[in-house]
């Protein structure tokens, strides 16, 4: 555990743990000062609806951080993927308890552990899905994922069959992970390489000659044209306007010297027999 996980969870373990009665007491003045700020939305002026919104916002604040250690015990469930740490998923899991702080109703006489549970999950879950997984589940399926991992780590079973690799799909794997019999080699050293090869390179050389040869009966300025609107010169093909911003011709005026241009290379290329499409 870290420095700032450790100073976190240091400064949370201050704040005292509600009672249940202080649960509702909490629970109402934010009821209130929700329907305070409802009134002053409708245009009701009164100085104690703005300091029932005071209050509220003041036992909203409360509320959420008497619970903060709800969250870390939640999140402390969770393997942490490659790439996060346990802050993250706390952070996430903070995003749920606010919403459960908001929605939590008193009058149904449920301790506000058990309810804040479910959307501390949900969004800790939500978080994993959006930014630790390389696949998008369905909802459904990720839900069941995150259940089965869950079980499997707190009971020491194996994932079953279908699990297992929705698991192996959805997790990151470094490039220096160690593979072979005697770990001799790393997962880079077999990905393909995709850049060119000997003869690509050559090939391209060959076709880069072949059209400064083609070009070379144009002048100056055409030529220029030409290349600036395929990328030759800095392999960013350019605008008609941009063309002409640079050689002092209007768009229509360069769209009409490329034109000429083209079709003088396309009959240079027939004469050499070379394919110039």
């Amino acid at each position: 555990m870290d420095d700032s996980t450790s100073q976190y969870l240091s400064a949370i373990g201050l704040v005292p743990l509600l009672t249940k009665e202080d649960e509702v007491r909490l629970a109402q003045t934010i009821e209130r000062g929700r329907e305070a700020q409802e009134r002053l939305d409708a245009g009701e002026r009164n100085p104690r609806l703005r300091a029932q919104v005071r209050e509220a916002a003041a036992a909203k604040d409360l509320f959420i951080r008497a619970n903060l250690r709800l969250v870390v015990s939640v999140a402390k469930k969770y393997p942490l993927p490659t790439g996060m740490e346990l802050l993250d998923l706390i952070q996430e899991g903070n995003l749920g308890l606010d919403r459960a702080v908001e929605k939590f109703d008193w009058r149904k006489g449920f301790k506000f552990s058990t309810y804040a549970t479910f959307w501390i999950r949900q969004s800790i879950g939500r978080a994993l899905d959006q930014k630790a997984n390389l696949i998008r589940l369905p909802g459904e399926r990720a839900a069941s994922l995150r259940a089965a991992v869950r079980q499997a780590t707190g009971g020491g079973e194996e994932l079953d069959t279908e699990h297992a690799l929705l698991h192996r799909l959805t997790s990151l794997t470094s490039l220096n992970t160690t593979v072979g019999d005697d770990n001799s080699s790393e997962l880079v050293d077999l990905q393909p390489d995709t850049g060119p090869g000997p003869e690509d390179l050559v090939l391209t050389a060959d076709q880069t000659a072949m059209l400064a040869g083609l070009l070379e009966d144009l002048d100056d300025r055409s030529r220029y044209a030409v290349e600036m609107r395929y990328g030759l010169i800095d392999g960013q093909r350019h605008s008609y306007r941009e063309i002409g911003e640079a050689i002092g011709l209007t768009s229509e005026a360069v769209r009409r010297i490329i034109g000429r241009s083209l079709d003088s290379v396309r009959d240079r290329a027939e004469l050499l027999d070379i394919d110039a499409a």
